[in-house]
């Protein structure tokens, strides 16, 4: 009995710590690996790995050190946004024009994944949506 009451708080603590945050780095640290430019690799939607969708733009990211940065849509037109580090919640939010956009969940030198946040004005039960891209 002991065993399954064990075994099932490991598979509890197991889920959560796939939906935790990721950045375990300082804010010098976490600006040396992430004031680059990026590009997508992939997508995650619902668990499913996802190439470039047909008709889809493609974008890049570029962040400066500065705690802003550039959106750039394949057609050339950019738009600019502010990153900010909650290193309380280990994630870093971006937001264009106020609004929160998405988090950075996880960051190392090669690899950034992001998560979509999802608005108020959402309809319920749109599939989770996490981007992975590499540097360029």
């Amino acid at each position: 009995m002991k065993k399954t009451i064990l075994f099932i708080g490991f598979l509890i603590g197991l889920n959560f710590n796939l939906l935790a945050q990721n950045i375990n780095l300082n804010k010098s640290e976490l600006e040396s690996v992430l004031c680059k430019q990026w590009e997508i690799e992939y997508a995650l939607i619902d668990g499913m790995k996802i190439g470039q969708i047909p008709g889809a733009t493609d974008f890049d990211f570029k962040f400066k050190s500065d705690g802003k940065y550039d959106l750039i849509r394949e057609e050339g037109n950019i738009e600019n946004g502010l990153w900010v580090f909650d290193i309380k919640n280990k994630y870093v939010e971006l937001l264009i024009k106020g609004k929160l956009t998405s988090r950075i969940k996880s960051i190392e030198k090669d690899k950034l994944i992001l998560a979509m946040v999802s608005r108020q004005n959402d309809p319920l039960g749109l599939p989770s949506v996490e981007i992975h891209f590499k540097p360029i």
